[in-house]
């Protein structure tokens, strides 16, 4: 029963409802036209690279690109593309774009940096799940979204690149310090390698070793037949006998020099060893002496190598001026507006219109109708008191 009182209420006022949705709607239209537009340009950017250029020979593993290029410790769960991320909204970043497109003008802001927060409500940054990094940008000119978007890209490459080339030169400085301090050593290594080799005549220890136990076995042959010979001399001949005489004499000079070649000369005058033999006693010591040498001085000419290289590497790297950041997508200015939403706009206004107009017909009527019950009630109520009025006893 209520139904249809209120479908008749609504079908008798439908002029109201009409006419003032009617008007409601017109005004959303015309608010819709004159709110400012918002556009939104959108860039990507692929994940940084996860080796450093230098993680070779510098060992630096920005890991990933963003540790190699500022040299900055990621959290346990972060990524490189998180690290991008954040130094898109960084207020280095913001105020160089800021600065760039003079944006205090577009913004109306005081300074520079009461423009950088302005800025930074317009841009939304996001990481994909496989690191791919977006970058959206909203401003009420279509060509200037798609320029800040453009902007952040190249102003986060500018900076990596500044910051490597900055790693560069501090690195080249430390590998040139320490190359000197290298070459200083590798040549002092190098004299006591020669002065050594020098003072004991230790040019080649293994080949001379060699020739010092062949000498040795030449001698001992020697000897050994002389001792025959000269027992055989003693069996025939009498001791005076010039040949025998002879024959002591050269097993003694056989003895000497088989001394000499073992333990060397008491004085360099007697000995009868050449300027190349070493005497074998000596040749164990000697072999450890030079073994250690030649070691340190092969350490240091490794070293010095290494650190060639390395400078080398770092010399380019300070001068590197290629891209940090491959972009996938660069953004373009958009065709459509994402503010305002007009059909939406229209749409709620239309709908909220008739909703409300409807619900103001119905409470008037409802208000109408209750002032029609009170005034037939006083009218009534007037009746009876006039009627006691002219007969209270009946």
């Amino acid at each position: 029963m209520w139904a249809l009182e209120l479908l008749r209420i609504l079908v008798r006022k439908r002029r109201f409802i009409i006419v003032n949705t009617l008007i409601v709607t017109l005004l959303a239209v015309v608010i819709s036209l004159i709110l400012p537009r918002t556009y939104r340009a959108k860039a990507t950017i692929l994940p940084p690279e996860s080796e450093s250029p230098l993680a070779g020979l510098a060992g630096l593993s920005a890991g990933h690109i963003a540790m190699a290029v500022t040299n900055f410790a990621l959290p346990l769960m972060a990524t490189p593309s998180d690290l991008y991320a954040s130094m898109l909204e960084s207020e280095t970043i913001l105020k160089a774009v800021v600065d760039s497109l003079d944006l205090k003008s577009v913004y109306r802001s005081k300074t520079d940096w009461d423009a950088v927060p302005e800025l930074k409500e317009n841009i939304k940054v996001r990481v994909e799940q496989d690191g791919i990094i977006e970058i959206e940008v909203d401003a009420k000119d279509r060509r200037l979204s798609a320029n800040i978007a453009n902007l952040l890209v190249s102003t986060l490459d500018r900076f990596n690149r500044r910051v490597q080339n900055q790693k560069g030169r501090e690195f080249s400085g430390f590998l040139e310090r320490r190359l000197a301090e290298t070459d200083s050593s590798l040549s002092q290594a190098q004299k006591t390698l020669r002065e050594f080799q020098e003072s004991h005549r230790a040019i080649s220890l293994d080949l001379q070793s060699q020739a010092m136990i062949k000498n040795l076995a030449e001698q001992k042959a020697l000897l050994t037949s002389a001792e025959i010979e000269m027992e055989i001399l003693k069996k025939t001949l009498y001791p005076d006998h010039p040949e025998l005489l002879r024959k002591q004499m050269e097993v003694r000079e056989y003895r000497n020099k088989l001394k000499s070649v073992e333990n060397g000369a008491s004085n360099q005058a007697d000995s009868t060893l050449s300027a190349l033999d070493i005497p074998l006693s000596q040749i164990p010591n000697l072999s450890l002496q030079f073994a250690v040498l030649t070691r340190n001085a092969k350490i240091q000419e490794l070293t010095y190598e290494l650190l060639s290289q390395q400078l080398e590497m770092a010399r380019l790297q300070e001068h590197r001026d290629t891209p940090t950041i491959m972009v996938l997508d660069a953004a373009r200015p958009p065709e459509l507006p994402v503010k305002p939403k007009k059909k939406m706009i229209v749409i709620a206004a239309f709908m909220l219109s008739g909703v409300f107009s409807c619900l103001i017909v119905v409470g008037r009527e409802r208000i109408e109708a209750q002032r029609s019950d009170r005034a037939t009630a006083f009218a009534q109520l007037s009746q009876i008191v006039g009627e006691l009025k002219k007969k209270p006893l009946g």
